[in-house]
């Protein structure tokens, strides 16, 4: 077999080699160590409750010639918000073609955990709030939302109005990011609604008891988000890999992700804690490896949604753990 191949080419094994009066040893590698770093997130650089899932966070020691890192598991509070100013999903337009006081209005759903009875309820105590009632039906506002089995449905009760999902939250057009706005989690896939109460030979979406319009969602009401959030983590050197690409509307996900953390909601509802890990499937992280010599001793970690937006979790902190193989 030796003619074939020759093991000292093969394997990289220490060699030493006399020049002279010298001798030097080469092919020399230092046995790799493993670390586990939990990271806690209470005990960032700068502390504050109030702030976004966007933290600095210092190292009790430095650790040197890092080889790769990875990230075995997450603690997730499931203190998150399905609808907030965060994710950008808590508002519409609505333009009123039936005055001239007061046209145009930004509807803003308080940020909170939302079941579909609970949102319809906000939608038409807002729409109350803003708009004199004068409906055919005692007691109803001039335009209502409800839904029918998975669909949202929209209708007036006396005149024409506007509905535009396509808008930042000062009312300025948003096309870009439709995908994660209020319509969108409702079923409506145009960026924008007219919606009449006239009579016509073809309505849109049928009729109600009293001959107005309905306008019904083209798809399903999804209130089940975010489906998953990203883990973005910066060391802060030039040998940080690009692993995770996801491409968000015209722009895409920060370049420093490390991992994807699947929401669980049935297992882990709303003000519980979700394991992220491996073995049970809610954990994919990329092994990130380093060419040269990398330390690491300050990060900046962020938690973002499937959007890009940095999460909130409402004030509490999370943790999740590093495996770092250095020299």
């Amino acid at each position: 077999m030796s003619e074939y191949y020759n093991k000292n080419e093969l394997f990289l094994e220490p060699k030493t080699t006399q020049y002279g009066s010298h001798m030097v040893m080469t092919n020399v590698q230092k046995p790799k160590k493993t670390k586990y770093v939990n990271i806690d997130t209470r005990y960032s650089d700068t502390y504050d409750y109030l702030e976004s899932s966007n933290y600095n966070i210092t190292l009790p020691e430095r650790i040197n010639e890092v080889k790769s890192m990875t990230i075995k598991s997450v603690e997730l509070p499931m203190t998150f918000y399905n609808i907030s100013a965060a994710l950008g999903n808590n508002y519409f337009k609505l333009t009123d073609y039936n005055t001239d006081a007061v046209p145009v209005h930004m509807i803003t759903v308080p940020d909170g955990n939302y079941t579909i009875d609970s949102l319809k309820n906000t939608l038409n105590g807002l729409f109350d709030s803003i708009i004199t009632p004068g409906g055919v039906t005692p007691n109803d506002g001039d335009i209502r939302y409800y839904y029918s089995g998975n669909f949202s449905i929209f209708y007036s009760n006396r005149a024409r109005f506007l509905i535009e999902f396509d808008v930042d939250s000062n009312g300025g057009k948003d096309k870009y990011n439709l995908k994660s706005k209020l319509g969108w989690l409702l079923g409506f896939r145009k960026p924008t609604y007219n919606v009449n109460f006239n009579y016509s030979d073809t309505p849109p979406s049928g009729t109600g008891t009293n001959g107005e319009l309905l306008y019904k969602s083209e798809s399903f009401i999804d209130l089940n988000s975010p489906k998953y959030l990203y883990l973005a983590i910066e060391e802060f050197n030039k040998g940080n890999q690009n692993s995770f690409v996801s491409p968000v509307s015209n722009s895409s996900v920060n370049k420093n992700i490390i991992a994807k953390i699947i929401i669980d909601n049935t297992t882990y509802p709303f003000n519980t804690v979700l394991p992220a890990n491996n073995l049970n499937g809610l954990l994919l992280s990329d092994t990130r490896n380093y060419t040269g010599k990398i330390d690491l001793l300050k990060l900046n970690v962020q938690l973002l949604s499937e959007y890009g937006n940095v999460m909130s979790l409402n004030g509490i902190d999370f943790s999740f753990c590093l495996e770092i193989e250095h020299e």
